[in-house]
């Protein structure tokens, strides 16, 4: 009966972990209801998930709050450059497939890519925020080309962040309490594998 509530234990570490990666979940739906600060909130969330899939031990909360407001700045301006980029490639879409020329069916190929790129960049910007300290362009420089060179892990890390979001939609909506957090979680422990290739170390 010790063994069992012996913190160690892996119940309780289960337990515990889940329990974090719902208050990492709130505090992200939260932080992004104004819509412009989804940026710091994402930076935040890989923070401390980071952190965690390292086997690093920290307060979450004081973790993430500290994240937020030392990369509000530069999370921000990010997301807000990608959030144009974003609403443009929309409008092309929209364009693209209620025209009726030719030209329309001739870009869908490249529009295509661009939005893969697109993709690639938006889910390796917040983690490599959270993980190193340069200007912005330095840093959309650094986004680009190491999502480049780490398409297919970037790749997989898009796959998984749908497919827990997807399934809390259409199969088991109790799954969205955590889906920020856990989805975060999992991929990075691929982000640790891509970014530690380029020593980028840990902040404290």
């Amino acid at each position: 009966m010790g063994r069992f509530f012996n913190l160690e234990n892996p119940v309780w570490k289960f337990i515990g972990n889940l329990a974090d990666l719902f208050l990492l979940s709130v505090y992200w739906y939260l932080c992004c209801l104004p819509v412009f600060t989804i940026g710091s909130s994402t930076c935040a969330l890989y923070y401390v998930t980071l952190k965690q899939a390292s086997n690093q031990e920290g307060y979450t909360s004081s973790s993430y709050w500290r994240s937020f407001l030392s990369n509000f700045k530069q999370g921000t301006l990010l997301w807000l450059v990608m959030l144009a980029a974003g609403l443009v490639l929309g409008a092309d879409w929209y364009w693209c497939l209620n025209s009726d020329t030719s030209m329309a069916f001739y870009l869908l190929p490249a529009f295509a890519i661009v939005t893969i790129l697109f993709f690639i960049v938006l889910f390796m910007m917040f983690p490599l925020l959270a993980r190193c300290e340069n200007t912005t362009s330095a840093l959309f420089k650094m986004i680009f080309a190491m999502g480049i060179r780490n398409f297919l892990p970037v790749l997989s890390t898009i796959a998984v962040t749908a497919g827990i979001f997807l399934t809390g939609i259409f199969a088991f909506w109790p799954l969205l309490l955590v889906a920020p957090g856990l989805s975060a979680y999992i991929n990075s422990f691929i982000f640790n594998r891509v970014l530690t290739k380029y020593h980028l170390n840990l902040p404290d």
